[in-house]
């Protein structure tokens, strides 16, 4: 019985000495560790994002929460109590002993609204043609970069009908496509070459901002045809050559023209399938087409963002969110959509991350 005593009172004692300690395994990677946070700020920024656009495809107003910093702390503890009946005690003198044992996190995250003119500004600042160029080097469908990214180029106007809210009439889109497609078509085979060109000054010293250069071969059946499309290009050492400038060149022609975020976002967020009854209450605006019927803008952006409805919670999606009492979700085996609203946040973190330290800070101390 001695022996037993002694077992048992230093494993109540190891079991009190271990109580301001925490396993390394539990604070990373159990239910409160670094990835449960990963995953969880990953889904709610993609809930986010899909909320503003199912926003301003209901002309509301559009509004970003950033997790500005999390910090947590872990408890655990340990405590010994009569709870183990001791050989050689009786019911009239009984003697037990025992232990108990828990551990908390208190995670305090804080969040910064993101408004105000810096935000805004960003928001509403066309998108650079070095970060045009950057998505296209980095792998990215140059084709799905201009069709998001761009307005209009050359001639070629993206329905840029669709940058604010859905206009009341058909937009103009199928040249751009086009000729996006063929860029592609070189893409694929590493024929095509993008570069970004900063201007010479002018007379008086100022800069005359950048310009977009693309470069595809000079021989084949695409290459003579996207060459006739083309107003600009010049053969030049084996190679086809196009020189946008950044907005107007110095004889007032368009040059290359981007949208901003915000226009990124009312350009997709019109393809947005949304129930009937919200049409014919006139909840939702629509753009009439031929013959007095509403045009459907799944031609426009349907090859890129499918953002489907349901009245009931959908069972798999890549994303969902509830609004108006209907749901919105992005099928998870919808590949193309998946792409195209992974390069959405993309250049929304590009274009936003210098203002999201803007705007008051709400601190919220969550329980266990």
């Amino acid at each position: 019985m001695a022996i037993f005593f002694r077992l048992t009172f230093f494993a109540a004692l190891a079991l009190f000495f271990t109580s301001c300690h925490v396993s390394s395994e539990t604070a990373l990677d159990g239910s409160g560790g670094r990835m449960a946070y990963n995953e969880s700020l990953q889904s709610t920024n993609n809930e986010q994002m899909l909320l503003n656009l199912v926003r301003l495809r209901y002309l509301d107003t559009p509004f970003f929460l950033d997790v500005g910093n999390i910090t947590t702390q872990f408890t655990y503890r340990t405590s010994a109590s009569p709870t183990i009946p001791i050989p050689g005690f009786t019911r009239s003198n009984p003697f037990s002993l025992g232990g108990e044992f828990s551990w908390q996190n208190q995670p305090t995250i804080q969040y910064t609204p993101l408004e105000g003119q810096a935000f805004a500004s960003q928001l509403l600042h066309p998108i650079s043609l070095k970060t045009i160029q950057q998505l296209i080097l980095s792998g990215w469908d140059v084709g799905l970069v201009f069709k998001l990214a761009v307005q209009s180029f050359d001639e070629f106007l993206n329905a840029p009908e669709a940058s604010g809210p859905i206009p009341g009439y058909v937009p103009r889109y199928k040249s751009f496509f086009e000729v996006t497609d063929l860029f592609r078509h070189f893409q694929m085979r590493s024929q095509l070459q993008v570069g970004v060109k900063q201007n010479n000054c002018d007379k008086e010293g100022k800069e005359n901002g950048y310009s977009l250069q693309i470069a595809f071969p000079d021989k084949g059946p695409e290459a003579e045809k996207l060459a006739h499309l083309l107003s600009a290009v010049h053969s030049d050492h084996g190679a086809y050559l196009f020189d946008l400038n950044f907005g107007f060149n110095q004889r007032g022609k368009i040059g290359i023209m981007s949208r901003s975020i915000l226009s990124c976002l009312y350009y997709l967020s019109s393809g947005i399938d949304v129930p009937q009854e919200d049409i014919d209450e006139g909840l939702i605006p629509t753009t009439m087409g031929d013959e007095g019927k509403i045009f459907n803008w799944q031609e426009v952006v349907g090859s890129m963002l499918k953002v489907r409805c349901s009245s009931f919670c959908p069972r798999s999606s890549y994303v969902s969110v509830k609004y108006k009492n209907n749901w919105f979700y992005i099928e998870d085996q919808d590949l193309a959509s998946k792409k195209t609203f992974v390069l959405l946040l993309q250049i929304y973190n590009l274009q936003s991350r210098e203002s999201k330290t803007s705007g008051p800070i709400l601190t919220l101390p969550i329980g266990s």
